[in-house]
């Protein structure tokens, strides 16, 4: 018997030894119809582009990488992310998570196919909640943000558990950037210390840790972080943040640009708040970043919002306060330290109406 165990170990480890890793990487796809045919399908990367022209309702890439990388193939409205890596890839179109046949594709489209499914339950209770008007605006508000953080958990745990088997490879960066969004920033820390040099040199992800350090050191509770902006008044002159902030008011700050759908959407809220409470203890102060002076006071004009406004405000929500999209509204006591960030809708008129009570 022992002699048996002997030999067939002998002719597994032979086996491995003689199988080649592959050099060469062929990515195979396919489309829902042949409509696409003799279109172009595109491979992006980081500084790469490639593409393919569809035949047959098929396309193919053929290649080598030195290290695997992350790609999006691109097709009018279907994009699939891969892992491109020396194997045989195999994708359909039609399925955002249907990458596979290499053991980091086969990984990913697992990982993706879970974040998805937690996503979908965490839109569907949400929309339960908003339709529910048996309840008031403070109940509906406490029941989404217990949906939100019980979800959000769930991710924390997906997210662990992946990174956790792929802290040196290019899946593990990837898992940090795809669900970074949902993570607490002390979380999100803990994971990147804990990386490998294959995760820590994504230069995305790099970017990612210094806003994130931002989020930080901008916490609720840390005092504001001051900016100065040559020409950041109306009549284009010199302001700075604590002109506004600090000064013995509570302060509304909201990040935000001209072309952003959501924060156009978020103006009436922020309206019924400064209309009900501005005075000598509340103002509302809109910061404008990521846009162009002229499309920021046209706006300005458009929805005659009659707070204070900072313009010209380029990245300083990102690099200064840790912010990665807008709208981004802040509350800022009194003497400047952060009370709340990231307030929306009914949270942000909770919320107010909650310091304006305590300061009454």
């Amino acid at each position: 018997m022992n002699k048996i165990v002997i030999v067939n170990l002998f002719a597994v480890l032979m086996f491995v030894a003689c199988t080649p890793t592959p050099k060469s990487y062929i990515v195979e796809g396919v489309l829902s119809d042949n409509s696409y045919n003799n279109q172009m399908v595109y491979m992006y990367g980081y500084e790469n582009r490639d593409s393919t022209l569809v035949v047959n309702g098929k396309f193919r890439f053929v290649g080598s990488v030195d290290t695997a990388d992350i790609r999006v193939l691109a097709l009018e409205q279907f994009h699939t992310i891969i892992i491109l890596e020396n194997g045989k890839i195999s994708v359909n179109m039609a399925e955002p998570n249907s990458a596979k046949g290499t053991p980091m594709n086969n990984e990913l489209s697992k990982y993706q196919a879970e974040l998805s499914a937690i996503i979908d339950a965490a839109q569907e209770e949400h929309a339960k909640i908003e339709k529910n008007q048996n309840e008031d605006d403070e109940t509906r508000q406490k029941q989404a943000d217990k949906t939100t953080k019980f979800y959000n958990a769930k991710i924390d745990t997906l997210c662990t558990n992946v990174f956790n088997a792929n802290k040196n490879n290019v899946l593990g960066a990837f898992v940090l950037l795809n669900t970074s969004y949902y993570l607490e920033p002390e979380k999100l820390n803990l994971l990147y210390s804990q990386a490998g040099d294959i995760v820590r040199r994504d230069r995305e992800l790099q970017k990612i840790i210094k806003i994130n350090a931002k989020a930080i050191q901008t916490a609720e509770g840390k005092p504001f972080t001051d900016f100065t902006i040559e020409n950041g008044n109306l009549d284009g002159s010199k302001v700075s943040f604590s002109d506004y902030v600090g000064k013995g008011k509570y302060v509304l700050v909201d990040f935000w640009a001209s072309w952003c759908g959501p924060c156009i959407a978020e103006i009436p809220v922020i309206l019924e708040v400064y209309n009900k409470y501005k005075g000598d203890k509340f103002d509302v102060l809109g910061v404008a970043v990521m846009d162009k002076r002229e499309a920021t006071l046209k706006s300005i004009e458009r929805y005659n919002t009659p707070w204070s406004q900072i313009l010209d405000g380029g990245d300083i929500h990102n690099t200064l306060y840790g912010i990665r999209g807008i709208p981004y509204i802040i509350l800022f006591s009194p003497d400047g330290t952060i009370v709340a960030r990231d307030l929306r809708g009914d949270r942000l008129k909770a919320k107010v109406e909650e310091v304006m009570c305590d300061c009454n």
